[in-house]
């Protein structure tokens, strides 16, 4: 994770909707509505930082449900600490590790990356996500990956490009993750929003019955 973001943890909360230029509370809204899961599932919020998502997902998953959060940061976690503390809630857990290195130890229903997987290794932690996301479990990123398609796109882009070392992002690494997307999972959906300054990729992991993925 960047290491800005230690630094900036005390401000993070207030400052997130500004650099995200108003999108990033309505892209945490989206995340969490485009997981299919049924009350009683268990999901992962990886690099959830200060824990602004939790809320929505524990909304989803409902009492009888569990949402991991994990971070590399230690403040942004302390806070999203604070956070579950304060509210009382007994079924989100959270934990300081390396995206590369995390299991849950069980195979979880859902997985979420929201404006976080740019900022690390996405191969290795998408094929690591893999790994205990169980069959026909499903996956929604959420980053700045570049888009196509528009006349104003290449001036979207040439700005994300520019902004991107000031968010610990990296826009080669964010076009990495839409390809893993359609080489590795299925019923892939794309959802291009903000002019495309941000893009969300839905799918899930191959179950039994489906066509194998990545042939």
């Amino acid at each position: 994770m960047h290491p800005r973001y230690r630094h900036a943890a005390s401000i993070y909360d207030k400052a997130f909707p500004v650099f995200s230029f108003g999108a990033g509370p309505k892209i945490h809204q989206m995340v969490a509505q485009a997981v299919p899961v049924r009350p009683g599932a268990t999901v992962v919020d990886i690099g959830c930082g200060t824990g602004l998502m939790l809320a929505m997902l524990r909304e989803r998953v409902g009492p009888q449900g569990k949402v991991i959060g994990i971070d590399t940061t230690g403040p942004m976690l302390d806070r999203a600490r604070r956070r579950v503390a304060g509210e009382g809630w007994k079924n989100v857990e959270l934990y300081r590790a390396d995206m590369t290195g995390f299991d849950p130890g069980v195979a979880v229903d859902a997985v979420v990356f929201a404006l976080s997987l740019s900022a690390a290794r996405p191969a290795e932690v998408f094929h690591r996500t893999l790994r205990y996301l169980r069959p026909g479990g499903s996956m929604v990123i959420a980053d700045g990956i570049p888009a196509h398609g528009r006349w104003y796109h290449p001036a979207v882009n040439l700005y994300a490009r520019f902004r991107a070392p000031l968010v610990g992002s990296d826009l080669g690494r964010a076009a990495e993750i839409a390809r893993l997307a359609h080489e590795h999972l299925v019923d892939v959906r794309t959802n291009v929003i903000w002019a495309g300054l941000y893009t969300i990729v839905s799918g899930r992991a191959p179950s039994e019955g489906d066509r194998h993925v990545g042939s």
